[in-house]
């Protein structure tokens, strides 16, 4: 049963937040695949030759695939801050659906309403996904707007055709021709779906986690604290995983190896026929990691869990008297 003012407290709670950060999401995945725009393709390349060949490790995509105007645009899901404000949402809300009304002492103003503990926490769930949902809506409708809107500075050198074998040599010599051309010539918004699914699994997940702290708490600082401090430490054995072979094995113990949606575009870009596999396998035929539809597939069903194991400890426990 869905209870119409239990739903109402909820979005009046999150709304400035989720308004702030629609805002801040819009503005930044604008602003980021406008920036690609601004740097044509042939002077990118050039500056990633000059980087060290060590680095190149920390690409999640292949630097031959990163040169082109698919690859730099879906970096922007990559980005540090899209994942902190998409992890803001669902850490916040997520955090709030048990130890915030405890340590606000409204809970027993929540379960006055003929509603069950099991419909609060899972009305609550809902809400948040909703939102978290709308906002990867304004992410992918903003990466798109940018798309439709800018132009960019195309570079080419006449080039000298070799008969028979169909090769082209381009002449520099002579001087490059610059013209400007629509991003949308080179780029489709529908080509960044796999990479914000993945984001939006991410989140789902990030939701349930942290819900279920919140279900075993009484004060909401302490849930942030623990979230949060996971989160970082997740994060920081995703570096160590990427930064060193020697550590590769890590990426086995942290969920942000299950976030790669640049590596998702990249992977259905140049694999269409593989949309559907769950496994990537190396040359030889051995397991290698997850496919796309691999990543989001684990991620839903360790949120699915997250939810379960929430509810089900929501249920059960007793609720301490508020102070």
């Amino acid at each position: 049963m869905f209870n119409s003012a239990l739903a109402k407290k909820y979005i009046r709670e999150s709304f400035l937040l989720w308004i702030a950060l629609a805002i801040g999401l819009f503005s930044f995945a604008w602003f980021r695949v406008w920036i690609v725009g601004e740097v044509d393709t042939a002077r990118f390349e050039q500056i990633l030759e000059l980087l060290p060949k060590d680095w190149r490790r920390f690409s999640p995509v292949n630097f031959e695939w990163l040169i082109s105007y698919l690859g730099r645009t879906s970096l922007t899901l990559d980005e540090p801050m899209i994942m902190m404000m998409t992890g803001i949402w669902a850490i916040v809300r997520g955090s709030d659906v048990v130890s915030g009304e405890l340590n606000r002492g409204t809970m027993e103003l929540v379960l006055s309403q003929p509603i069950s503990r099991r419909q609060v926490y899972l009305q609550h769930g809902f809400l948040t996904v909703a939102g978290l949902m709308a906002l990867i809506g304004l992410i992918w409708l903003a990466m798109s707007i940018a798309v439709w809107t800018t132009d960019i500075e195309q570079t080419t050198y006449p080039v000298f055709k070799i008969p028979l074998v169909n090769m082209e040599i381009p002449i520099t010599v002579f001087g490059a021709t610059e013209e400007l051309v629509p991003m949308i010539e080179k780029v489709q918004p529908i080509q960044f779906g796999p990479g914000v699914v993945n984001l939006f699994f991410f989140g789902f997940f990030m939701v349930g986690f942290s819900m279920m702290f919140s279900s075993w708490d009484r004060f909401r600082w302490r849930t942030l604290g623990i979230v949060v401090g996971i989160y970082f430490v997740q994060a920081m054995l995703k570096v160590g995983a990427v930064a060193s072979e020697q550590f590769s094995w890590l990426k086995y113990l942290t969920y942000f190896s299950l976030y790669e949606p640049a590596l998702s575009v990249e992977f259905c870009d140049t694999n269409p026929e593989k949309l559907w596999h769950l496994f990537r396998y190396t040359e030889n035929g051995g397991f290698y990691w997850f496919a796309p539809l691999g990543f989001n597939l684990v991620l839903m069903l360790m949120g699915l869990l997250c939810f379960w194991v929430g509810v089900r400890v929501f249920h059960r426990r007793d609720l301490p008297a508020p102070v």
